[in-house]
Formats: structure tokens, sequence, C-alpha cells
């Protein structure tokens, strides 16, 4: 593992030379220059979805993305969803008391409200508990912060320092100034998993020196269904931690703001002076998610993954690794892989044009809908098939005919960007 950026990081390069873009992660290349370029590609991406279930429903689309972003509802909602006025008069608070509790808080010492997304509640966090020039310091597992919790320090005026190494981040501990607040990223954006020993010794570093804990377990779901770890508010002495019921959860996209109640009273304000709380057919939903939420079906389609692993292994190698519930190749491997099969020595493509294009083939010629095709501008730079919740569905022949297209397609596109660039540009 390495140290990685601090709040004004130095120019630094991909593999291939590439200027890395420090917000996201990864270098722009000439298709993929930035966030409307992004967006197009995924409106691309929205059109081939409709195109292919419109000629075979859902024989046609698989979601390989870990994913949900559904709305839940019963036909008893429909009277509180009359109005909010109906709504808060049936509310008895219903969704923070199961959310506490599965995030092993309590409504005694705990509170929590609902946002639009992660990205709004981190944002609440941040310019709540923030003043200008506060020192933030983040450990990852060998990737990058979501770009969310970097971001929301910056509109705050901290100071965003990143770490992928646990030495390098206890010595930034050691002689630096003292840290306001110290944020963990249970499970990265390309899955990869900060493990719970790590974060508690950590964390009790940071809290020597009079820090906040903040723990971003978007992915929480996914953690305490395979890793058998504590839930976000009992791990590291957590004062925050955020978790997102879109992802391994059926819920709608958004984002549950939870932790000691001091601390979230003026952050649940200012979510509310932002307009970023979640409305009412998002709560309702939020509450059947959690109420449903079932470990079991995540747990087989990580067993799934391991078999499609093993396979994938003789030919890959330790560049495939096991994404919890998926697989995964890194963005600059798969670029890589891809070269090394073409004999060639660069290519016209950065990596996030290479699984970006990768992704879309396989979406195009076999209805796996995957992350670097569908998702938002920002997202990891890395080829992940998630087995949850449609890999079981689609069956292990062919994800694994869908490798072969995508690695085959990649390598044939190397050096024709004008190709790659019909595939991606809407």
């Amino acid at each position: 593992m390495k140290a990685a950026t601090q709040e004004k990081p130095a120019l630094r390069t991909d593999r291939f030379g590439n200027v890395v873009d420090p917000t996201v992660g990864y270098a722009r290349g000439a298709i993929l220059t930035g966030e409307l370029a992004e967006s197009l590609r995924q409106q691309r991406a929205y059109g081939i979805v409709r195109e292919r279930y419109a000629r075979l429903g859902d024989a046609g689309i698989f979601n390989l993305t870990g994913l949900i972003r559904a709305f839940p509802l019963e036909d008893s909602d429909d009277e509180a969803m009359r109005s909010y006025v109906h709504f808060i008069a049936r509310s008895q608070n219903e969704l923070e008391s199961l959310a506490l509790a599965r995030m092993g808080g309590g409504v005694e010492t705990h509170a929590g409200f609902l946002a639009t997304r992660i990205t709004a509640g981190m944002l609440a966090v941040m310019l709540t508990l923030l003043k200008p020039g506060d020192r933030v310091l983040s450990l990852v597992a060998d990737d990058r912060s979501h770009p969310s919790v970097r971001q929301a320090v910056v509109l705050a005026g901290g100071r965003f320092e990143e770490f992928t190494d646990p030495d390098a981040y206890a010595e930034a501990i050691a002689t630096g100034d003292a840290p306001r607040m110290a944020v963990f990223t249970a499970i990265s954006p390309s899955k990869k998993h900060l493990v719970q020993p790590i974060v508690e010794k950590a964390a009790a570093l940071a809290k020597a020196k009079g820090a906040l804990i903040v723990i971003d377990d978007a992915h929480m779901a996914a953690r305490i269904s395979l890793y058998d770890e504590s839930p976000g508010l009992a791990l590291a002495g957590a004062d925050i931690a955020v978790w997102s019921l879109d992802k391994h959860l059926g819920g709608p996209r958004s984002g549950f703001v939870a932790g000691k109640q001091a601390l979230i009273a003026p952050i649940k304000a200012r979510a509310l002076a932002l307009g970023v709380e979640a409305q009412l057919g998002q709560y309702l939903a939020a509450v059947h998610a959690v109420e449903r939420f079932d470990p079991e079906p995540i747990r087989a389609a990580a067993r799934m993954s391991e078999t499609i692993l093993e396979a994938l292994r003789p030919e890959l190698g330790d560049k495939v690794y096991l994404a919890g519930a998926g697989i995964a190749v890194g963005g600059e491997d798969m670029l890589e892989l891809a070269m090394r099969r073409s004999n060639m020595q660069a290519s016209a493509l950065v990596p996030i044009e290479a699984v970006a294009y990768a992704s879309m083939r396989v979406l195009a010629e076999h209805g796996g809908v995957m992350i670097p095709a569908v998702g938002m501008p920002g997202a990891a730079c890395t080829f992940r098939i998630m087995m949850y919740p449609d890999g079981m569905r689609m069956g292990e022949q062919r994800i694994l005919a869908a490798w072969r297209t995508a690695i085959d397609g990649l390598s044939a596109a190397l050096d024709d960007r004008a190709q790659v660039a019909a595939w991606l540009q809407s």
C-alpha cells in the first residue's frame, strides 16, 4: 500500500504517463475529457439498455452494478403520500430506528436522517463540522475515497490529506497539526476493503489527538454480509457514519447519515437549509428496503464471484481480484492487459476510456450493465463485474463470454480513437 494525495498534490501520472486528475483519481482522455463527456457516455449506455429491453425484455439486460436504486413501495403507502402533511401525521420515525439499529447504534444516544444521496450527506457533514483550515486525514485501502469526501472537505475550506498506507497515515498524525477529523472508507469505490483492525487502530490514533471519526460506510450492506465486521456506528468509536441504501440493498438512491445526537442535530439542520434532505417517497422506500434487507443473496453472489475468479485466474493472474460480491480489474491493469495481447507499446486511449469501452461492448452484446458504462461521472476507473443482483441470472458461462468480448474488443480498438468515441459519445 502507498501514501496517496495531499490537499494540493504534486503532479501525478498513471503508469502510461497520463496526468491524473486529482478530483477523480484517474487520467482524463481525448474522448472522456471531463464530467460532460462522461454524462454523455452514460446517456449512450442508457440508450443501449432501452433498445435491448424493447427487443428482448428482461432476458436482454442484467444488472451487474451492485446497485439497485429501486423504490419499494406498498399499497398502504398511498395515504401517507397524499401530501407531506399526511406523511408527517403518520410518521413515527420508522426509518431512523430501523437504520440506527442496523448500523449498530440506538435512539438513546444516536440520531440520523436520510439525504438524497451519500454525496449530499457528506456535504452537510463537512460544511457543519469543519472550519476553514481544518486538517482532515483520509485512509482508504489501496485506492481513493469517493470524490464526494474530498470535494466536501474542499468546499468547507478544509485541508484534505489522503493515505493508503496506515504507517504513512500514522506518521502524518504524529508529525503534523492535530487533525479535526479522520475519515475511513471501509470499502473503496474499486471495492478494496479496509479491514476492521486497521480502521480501529488508525481511528484510535486520531481520537488521541481529539479528532472526530467519520466512517464512509456506503457499502455497509456488503461489508457486514461478507466480512463479519461491526456495522458503521459500532466501528472504531465512530462519531459519524454514512450508509448508502442503494448499494447491495434494494432501496432508492439515498444516504443515511447517522451519529452522536449532538453532532447530527446541526448536520441535519444544514442539510435542510441546503435542500438535500430526502423526500417522503424516498423515505418510505428506504424503510421497506431496510426492513427487507437479506444478506444471503449477497453471500451467494460472492460465492459465484469466487468461482468466476478462479476461472479467470490462469489468464489474468493477480490482475483480477475479488471485489466482494464481484470481480474486478483495475483500469490501468485492463489497458495493460489489452496492450500486452496486442503487442502494443502505447495506446490512443487512457484507462477510463478503456474500461468504459470494454463495458459498453459487454452491454451491447450480452446485456451486462456495468458501472463503467452507466455510472456517474467520477465513478471508479475499474472494470468491475458485480454478481449482485443479476450475476446468477446471467450465469457463469455468459459472464465468462462477456469477459472475452470485453478484452477482445478492447485489444482490437487500442489505436482506434474514432471507433471508441462512437461507442462512448451520445
